[in-house]
């Protein structure tokens, strides 16, 4: 007997991250701020940069993949908080 997901509302982008480019930028000299990343003109404030294998440096260009953290406050205050699913150097 085999089960197949057609009938059940499933995008098929559903399970597949979308990656963005962006530019790293350091705001750590600021109170209350990190690392943030600017992707076309949109900054956002991850949560996580910390725990993926990456040289974090000033305007450092990447390409990431997130899901916004809506539970999440930012002490920063410059752009959308997220967790990052993956990030790498572009």
């Amino acid at each position: 007997m085999a089960i197949t997901a057609a009938g059940f509302g499933c995008s098929e982008d559903s399970d597949v991250a979308r990656y963005v480019d962006g530019m790293l930028i350091d705001y750590t000299a600021f109170d209350g701020c990190g690392w943030v990343i600017d992707s076309d003109k949109q900054l956002f404030e991850p949560l996580n940069v910390n725990e993926f294998a990456l040289d974090l440096a000033d305007s450092l260009k990447v390409r990431f993949a997130y899901v916004e953290d809506d539970d999440q406050k930012s002490s920063c205050r410059v752009g959308t908080v997220i967790s990052l699913l993956d990030i790498y150097e572009k």
